[in-house]
């Protein structure tokens, strides 16, 4: 399961690239995050195992193009999420996603040179990896199968980049 997670990680990355998401404003990344865990909730609200599933994949497409544009290594943050247990609650949900803005936004505008805050930065996207995994347990279903589900539903899609965000091409019209 890890090496197919790492296979589809790689080809995220990649998508990524080709749309030059990979050099964008991560914290254009964070407002994605958000907006795609507000999806989860409503999921989760209305026991929607598609929309959960879908939901738990777009988070983690994020979270890789985030890792990308801060120079982490997402591959570190798989592994580092077996090793803790989590409570997907939406209060710990909310207080992770805040610990990775605050970080976030520290790194990006005061300390960029900070190892330190950077490694905090990269647990806590981890720490958020290994929610989105509980959850999709919780739900009988695993990270690598809600992962191919958001990988299969962006893999072809067009669009434009634009201010560092990719906008799909049905919402340019």
């Amino acid at each position: 399961m890890i090496n197919q997670l790492k296979d589809l990680t790689k080809k995220i990355e990649q998508w990524s690239n080709d749309r030059n998401l990979n050099t964008a404003n991560p914290l254009k990344q964070f407002d994605k995050l958000v907006e795609e865990y507000g999806e989860l909730v409503k999921g989760l609200n209305k026991q929607d195992i598609q929309v959960i599933k879908d939901s738990i994949g777009d988070m983690f497409v994020v979270i890789t193009i985030m890792m990308q544009q801060i120079k982490g290594d997402m591959y570190i943050a798989i592994r580092l999420m077996s090793f803790g247990d989590y409570d997907t609650s939406t209060i710990c949900y909310i207080n992770s996603l805040n610990d990775v803005g605050n970080r976030l936004n520290k790194f990006i505008n005061e300390e960029p040179s900070n190892g330190n805050l950077f490694s905090q930065l990269q647990a806590y996207l981890s720490n958020v990896i290994g929610m989105l995994e509980e959850t999709a347990k919780e739900y009988d279903t695993d990270l690598t199968s809600c992962v191919q589900v958001a990988y299969d539903e962006i893999k072809d899609r067009k669009g434009k980049t634009i201010n560092g965000t990719f906008i799909k091409e049905s919402d340019l019209q």
